[in-house]
């Protein structure tokens, strides 16, 4: 038999002191959710009120916007009369003529302006499609609408006339 050295003792020693730690587990509470904390009894959430739907724009931004268009049209108008004069005399020239060259220029001057009309329209759609997908108002998105649609068919008629007289 091998003669028992510091190396072999010392595992044996430490089984039997953690062994000695190991007592009976009624000692310690138990970890096990006790009846006191579980909850009993009803409770009912209470329901948040919900929050009112406000409007996309106010109705001054509403009318801002009406008006930008209003401008934009009164600035139309009044290069359509220069534009008229200069369609009626490039009518039956050639398309080399310096008259039928001012007069695409003309044109081309209302059609921008024209664009310039479409600027809040484009605007008012984009607050009908916010108003539409969170469930707010549409009416005085609407009612603006309509105004600024009369305005954008009445250059629309204008350009499509002059286009055809100097056809």
């Amino acid at each position: 038999m091998k003669p028992l050295n510091a190396t072999r003792i010392a595992p044996l020693l430490a089984c039997a002191l953690v062994a000695a730690c190991a007592g009976a587990s009624d000692k310690y509470p138990s970890l096990a959710i006790r009846d006191l904390e579980r909850a009993q009894g009803d409770f009912t959430p209470v329901e948040p009120e919900p929050e009112p739907i406000r409007p996309v724009a106010s109705a001054g931004d509403i009318a801002a916007l009406v008006a930008r268009a209003r401008e934009a049209h009164l600035e139309f108008e009044q290069t359509e009369r220069r534009a008229r004069t200069l369609v009626a005399q490039a009518r039956g020239r050639s398309i080399e003529s310096n008259a039928r060259q001012l007069a695409l220029v003309a044109l081309a001057d209302l059609a921008t302006l024209r664009s310039q009309t479409s600027v809040p329209m484009s605007e008012l759609d984009q607050l009908k499609a916010i108003a539409a997908t969170t469930f707010a108002p549409v009416d005085e998105i609407d009612d603006a609408r309509t105004v600024v649609s009369a305005l954008l068919d009445d250059e629309d008629d204008t350009l499509n006339s002059l286009w055809e007289t100097l056809s």
